[in-house]
């Protein structure tokens, strides 16, 4: 049997692979798990590439190509939108185990937003103002955390992993098909225990439906700069020694064609050519010399995201890479823009006193409506935009997004502060652990008289209540004051509204924006009485169901399964939580009070 639990290795390496008959895609990019080395010559693309394949992919190249040539792809990232692009992850799990938590879910997502934007401390690149959120609705219109569970309950699955033809494990073709939403609105990511062929593929867009467009990766590389290396596939980019797109990868000593720089290699004209023989010269050789390009030294061309060389070095796309990406999903995967997996996004605004403000609202693909209230309140306007009253204090207002394809009414604040918040807040972000405690991490990166954050919170994004405080900074680096604070709401809600509450040195305060995040659907669990003296009361569950009683220190005091009555009389009086977990994995925690 293989051993499935691998150690990352120092460095890690990418090929190009294409679509065998088991494996119906034009082309697809993979990431080794043994070999650093492999061969995808044109010779072997016609080989197994069908006709039909092949047509799609060369029209995909033809409209990118004259896309790009256009006026209209020559924009500059002052003037182009963030682009943010709905994701859903397929976790394909093995028997007996899970491979990621929610948790590792969100880091890996996170990680791959600081690559895409620019925003790792060793960061030189430029920002593709593309980033990647975890999508809040289902293709049914349903709320949804971004995260399909597939419990295969497969032996084989579990024993050999994804395995190709021949092989002992789970068929290629069977991973795409246990999990799947529509690739024209949403970005699917499968994440398995072990592939034999790599450890990471991803296919370039085509412009039309695909079941098996995205991104395959193994487990452990899903939280690596592996996962940018493949999405920056997925968006339509080569490797950066690629002899052309869609033409395989250049050996050790070959180089590629460079008369036409858009049109050869790596399609891109500010990465110099290259070969492999560069794949792994960082770190290690101070002073290498690019055969490629005359014997000069190499550029930054080392640092790429789409390059072979050690994770540690890679810290960058290019401008030139932007460019091919944004203008990839302009022309083939413009249904991720406006998809109905996200809700519309409204920046928060900050104006002086005695001022209006303009809100605007983006992604969305229908009609755009505006109130004063969460829920019920006035109409206030139809259309992207809104322009306030002159307002003397902060206010938040609503966006919604009624489309013909998912016509649910769900309100996104529009915070518009009124004064200067006495820190410049860089960042403020909110997201979905284990066990549905709730992640807060903010930064700043100005901090004058400042004392204090208040975290508060509300189930209605208008009725706030103190959820904590945090006084200092859990790291300082490259200018940043980064916080963060673990919450667990009070449950049931499926939406929880945060924003924090600033308090300068001498008493005053403002609000930042606020924030939201989509707690998983759950049953109707009931934990009660509360305070509790003899007995805890578990209601509304079925099936098989797990029972943790946690004291304040974080030690577990009570464990037991499929129990209805918890005898709490030899509890000490205190604070306790009361943790309910389901055999699919939901978690229902409540706080206890013990007399």
């Amino acid at each position: 049997m293989k051993n499935i639990t691998r150690p990352l290795p120092v460095g890690v390496c990418c090929f190009v692979i294409v679509a065998a008959l088991w494996l119906p895609v034009a082309v697809l990019h993979a990431q080794p798990s043994v070999s650093p080395i492999c061969s995808s010559t044109p010779q072997h693309q016609k080989l197994i590439l069908s006709k039909s394949q092949k047509q799609i992919f060369d029209d995909a190249q033809k409209r990118l190509k004259a896309y790009m040539a256009s006026a209209k792809a020559h924009r500059t990232d002052a003037t182009d939108q963030v682009y943010t692009i709905p994701v859903v992850v397929h976790i394909l799990e093995p028997i007996g185990y899970s491979l990621l938590t929610d948790q590792q879910v969100h880091e890996g997502i996170a990680e791959l937003n600081k690559a895409f934007r620019n925003q790792f401390t060793e960061s030189d690149g430029v920002d593709t103002q593309i980033q990647f959120k975890l999508a809040v609705r289902s293709p049914q219109c349903t709320p949804t955390t971004g995260i399909d569970r597939i419990y295969t309950n497969n032996a084989a699955y579990t024993s050999y992993g994804v395995t190709g033809p021949g092989g002992a494990g789970l068929p290629y073709d069977q991973v795409y098909a246990a999990g799947y939403w529509s690739n024209l609105e949403y970005y699917n990511v499968w994440v398995v225990n072990y592939m034999d062929q790599a450890s990471g593929l991803a296919g370039y867009p085509t412009g039309g439906a695909s079941p098996t467009d995205g991104v395959l990766i193994v487990a452990p590389y899903f939280t690596t700069k592996l996962l940018a290396h493949e999405f920056g596939h997925g968006m339509f980019l080569g490797h950066t020694f690629s002899r052309g797109i869609g033409e395989g990868d250049l050996g050790t000593i070959e180089c590629p064609l460079n008369d036409n720089c858009a049109g050869q290699g790596d399609n891109v004209c500010d990465t110099e050519p290259i070969n492999q023989s560069a794949n792994y010269l960082c770190p290690g050789n101070p002073n290498p010399l690019n055969a490629c390009n005359n014997n000069a030294p190499y550029g930054n061309v080392l640092k790429n995201y789409m390059g072979y060389n050690n994770f540690s070095c890679q810290s960058q796309f290019t401008d030139g890479q932007r460019t091919r990406m944004r203008s990839a999903i302009e022309t083939l995967r413009s249904g991720l823009i406006n998809s109905k997996g996200l809700d519309p996004v409204v920046a928060p605004l900050n104006i002086p006193v005695g001022t209006s403000a303009t809100l605007i609202a983006t992604n969305c693909n229908g009609l755009l409506q505006w109130y004063d209230a969460p829920a019920n309140g006035n109409h206030l306007g139809t259309g992207s935009s809104y322009i306030t009253p002159v307002l003397q204090e902060s206010k938040t207002y609503y966006a919604s997004c009624l489309r013909s394809d998912c016509p649910s009414d769900v309100r996104v604040p529009a915070l518009v502060t009124v004064g200067a918040l006495p820190v410049t807040l860089v960042r403020f972000e909110a997201g979905l652990l284990e066990q549905n405690q709730v992640m807060l991490s903010w930064a700043t990166s100005l901090e004058v008289m400042h004392d204090y954050f208040d975290i508060e919170s509300a189930i209605d994004a208008k009725t706030f209540r103190a959820s904590g405080r945090v006084k200092e900074p859990f790291r300082v680096a490259a200018g940043l004051s980064e916080y963060q604070f673990k919450d667990l709401p009070d449950l049931p809600t499926s939406l929880i509204y945060y924003r924090l509450k600033q308090v300068d040195t001498d008493g005053s305060y403002a609000y930042s924006k606020t924030v939201s995040v989509r707690l998983p659907e759950i049953q109707k669990v009931t934990i009660s009485p509360n305070p509790a003296e003899h007995t805890i009361t578990i209601g509304g569950v079925s099936q098989n169901w797990d029972i943790d009683v946690i004291n304040t220190t974080g030690v577990i005091v009570h464990s037991a399964k499929n129990q209805r009555s918890i005898d709490s009389k030899h509890f000490p009086a205190g604070l306790y939580v009361v943790r309910v977990t389901m055999e699919n994995g939901t978690t229902v925690s409540k706080k206890i009070i013990k007399k």
